[in-house]
């Protein structure tokens, strides 16, 4: 398994849009093979062999790595210290953010997680078509686009769960 390359290693084509179903059932069949316990070897390597497996399904499973490491792939790394140049873009993100950042509302917050997915499923489109027609200008500012979301998207998520870690509903117990 010295193979880096995390599309051979999955098995599936170096392609943008990938099943992520297909993803996750390869997934659990290579932690299957190469789980400690299953190791006639060296513990490091297998060690290392997992890592990399676990490594490279994180990677390809999310829309916004996956684009930057298909980028890498073809030489057009994204300058993640280069800022977004998109000002609308940015002023949508940031009445998001804003709103993210005043709200414990969980209504509220889950319409913002459906605007950021359908976002960043327009983003992901566009990324696509983008690399295929190997425009890598606008596929690295694409990327740079899905990365953001994909924060946005993830602090959403992260607040939506603190919520619902603190909410304990004990009037309903004494119903």
């Amino acid at each position: 398994m010295s193979d880096n390359h995390f599309f051979a290693l999955f098995g599936v084509p170096v392609s943008f849009r990938i099943d992520q179903a297909q993803l996750k059932n390869i997934l659990l069949e290579l932690q299957k093979q190469h789980h400690p316990d299953r190791a006639t070897g060296e513990a490091h390597a297998v060690s290392q062999n997992a890592s990399l497996i676990n490594h490279a399904y994180n990677i390809l499973s999310r829309d916004d790595s996956r684009a930057a490491y298909l980028l890498s792939l073809n030489g057009e790394d994204i300058d993640l210290d280069k800022s977004i140049s998109d000002w609308d873009f940015l002023g949508e993100m940031m009445e998001i953010r804003i709103a993210l950042d005043d709200t414990d509302d969980k209504t509220a917050l889950n319409q913002m997680a459906d605007e950021i997915t359908q976002t960043s499923q327009a983003l992901a489109d566009g990324f696509d078509h983008a690399y295929q027609a190997q425009d890598w200008i606008s596929a690295r500012d694409l990327a740079q686009k899905l990365q953001f979301v994909g924060k946005l998207h993830d602090d959403i998520i992260a607040k939506i769960s603190e919520i619902l870690q603190h909410h304990t509903d004990d009037d309903d117990l004494y119903v």
